[in-house]
């Protein structure tokens, strides 16, 4: 089955970082898709409708931030 890692678009400082979470989903989707693509008119998967739903640490500035806009949280293909 597809291995795909999590990644987020960061509010505060505007760039892509990755979550450190890996989800095995057999999806029809390319290298990367964001998750409002991917789960269109779908119910999202427990673990990725939990990120949504926590806070995390930018890398950058070392503040708090959520991604709650599913087009800016994307499934990244493991290869």
């Amino acid at each position: 089955m597809p291995r795909y890692d999590v990644y987020f678009f960061c509010n505060e400082c505007s760039q892509t970082h990755p979550l450190g979470i890996t989800v095995e989903r057999d999806l029809d989707i390319a290298d990367r898709a964001s998750i409002g693509d991917t789960y269109d008119g779908k119910e999202l998967p427990p673990e990725i409708a939990l990120l949504r739903n926590n806070a995390t640490k930018c890398p950058v500035t070392r503040r708090t931030t959520e991604q709650r806009d599913n087009n800016k949280v994307f499934l990244v293909r493991v290869r």
